[in-house]
């Protein structure tokens, strides 16, 4: 179980380095992370959260790395991943 954890934490790593919030913003950078490794936890892929959200996987990709914005997807980060800005 930690294997497979230490795994997807590093893949979770590799793909963030290709983030375009890389060396921009910290918060959009912190945001993203956070969003992504919260996904990883409760074993959300992007498809299946794009389908509960009744939107296209392009779009939630923009949600994710703050490219768009939508209340909607804020108001389910902070329901049901749990993510709060205060702490970040």
């Amino acid at each position: 179980m930690r294997k497979e954890l230490r795994k997807q934490i590093e893949l979770l790593e590799q793909k963030m380095s290709k983030s375009p919030n890389n060396g921009g913003s910290r918060f959009l950078y912190k945001r993203e992370k956070m969003i992504r490794f919260q996904l990883l936890i409760r074993n959300l892929p992007q498809k299946q959260l794009a389908k509960h959200l009744k939107i296209t996987e392009s779009y939630l990709s923009k949600l994710i790395t703050g490219e768009r914005y939508s209340q909607e997807f804020e108001i389910f980060i902070t329901k049901h991943l749990e993510i709060n800005y205060c702490f970040m």
